[in-house]
């Protein structure tokens, strides 16, 4: 009985609707082939059983975030580099330091022939392949905001729920003027008119803050409050920020009960100064992060936040590049909010 004869490039190609020039770019990885018909040539070498595994393919990724200092990222590209050890590819990790402008280098960087694929975490609302055409030839995953572009594959936590917990369990605990301290990766806004302004705009999926707010309004909205411009504060990720924005709410004589902050580092520098200034947390004054890691567990009291999820974003972003880069599908990732709850916001006699 005769042997089988092996599918060849060429039939690929005629399957794929393509060249064979284009088809053996597209197997090889070549950034100059539009990305579906990259898709459209890997579903034909499968279909007709061309052995794509043996393709001499590139093997790095390039994953852009604003630092690892934090231990957001950190751990996000832990469960990056993990996925992607397995996988057989190599990360490349590069730094916009939080800036636009270094964020845009860093993209231009990864514009080169031995790039498999991005995964970048922005720091403004920019769709990432404006940058460069040959950014449009890139499997791309954000990670982050819930939305940058359509286009684009998101994996995210879902911060609108996160913050809906948080505001409603604080509202159950009878708390009723509930600070809310706003941050950006980027300097971007810093005055209430302008947040509102872009909230109310096609940005709103662009940034964290606006569906933090959104589930914070909501939650304020089903208990019969609207949210007042004075209990918001906009400041940022770290001890720093924490400690001067809860200050300055002080010093402009605001009157609150309680303080939801973007993360536990944050979250440390409020409850630094309020300790400091003679406050009891949490018989006078609650406190909940929306993002957390090994600061919430040692501070006294306890921080309760909202569970961190950042290593298992990481995989699924390294996943579903993978997916972008075989020319599979892939899909937008949302994971659900969990509220640990510990001393900063209960007090028992």
């Amino acid at each position: 009985m005769p042997k089988a004869k092996k599918t060849n490039i060429r039939q690929v190609a005629l399957h794929a609707g393509v060249s064979p020039a284009t088809a053996s770019r597209a197997l090889n990885g070549n950034n100059s082939v539009n990305a579906e018909l990259a898709r459209r040539v890997f579903i034909s070498a499968r279909a007709l059983g061309y052995p794509i595994d043996k393709v001499d393919r590139k093997k790095n990724v390039t994953l852009i975030v604003p630092g690892i200092s934090d231990t957001y990222y950190s751990h996000t590209a832990t469960g990056i580099i993990d996925i992607a050890k397995k996988s057989g590819y190599r990360v490349n990790i590069s730094l916009s330091n939080s800036d636009p402008m270094q964020e845009t280098d860093c993209l231009i960087d990864a514009c080169n022939s031995d790039t498999a694929g991005i995964i970048i975490a922005p720091v403004t609302n920019r769709d990432p392949r404006s940058v460069s055409p040959m950014l449009c030839h890139i499997p791309i995953v954000v990670t982050g905001p819930r939305h940058i572009a359509d286009g684009l594959v998101h994996v995210h936590l879902n911060n609108e729920e996160a913050a809906y917990l948080s505001t409603r369990y604080l509202l159950r605990l009878g708390r009723k003027n509930i600070a809310f301290i706003i941050y950006y990766w980027a300097d971007h806004i810093r005055n209430y008119e302008d947040f509102i302004k872009e909230y109310d705009s096609s940005n709103h999926g662009c940034f964290t803050a606006y569906d933090r707010y959104a589930g914070y309004c909501r939650a304020l909205r089903e208990a019969g409050l609207e949210p007042n411009p004075s209990l918001l504060m906009f400041g940022g990720f770290s001890y720093d920020s924490g400690y001067a924005c809860i200050k300055q709410m002080l010093v402009l004589g605001v009157s609150f009960d309680a303080v939801i902050v973007p993360n536990d580092r944050c979250g440390a520098g409020v409850l630094n100064f309020l300790q400091e200034q003679g406050f009891n947390v949490p018989s006078q004054i609650s406190l909940v992060c929306l993002d957390s890691d090994l600061i919430a567990k040692v501070v006294s009291p306890k921080l309760t936040s909202i569970s961190s999820v950042d290593y298992t974003i990481g995989q699924h972003c390294m996943q579903q590049l993978i997916h972008l880069i075989n020319g599979e599908p892939a899909h937008d990732i949302e994971i659900d909010a969990k509220l640990l709850i510990e001393n900063s916001t209960y007090f028992m006699a």
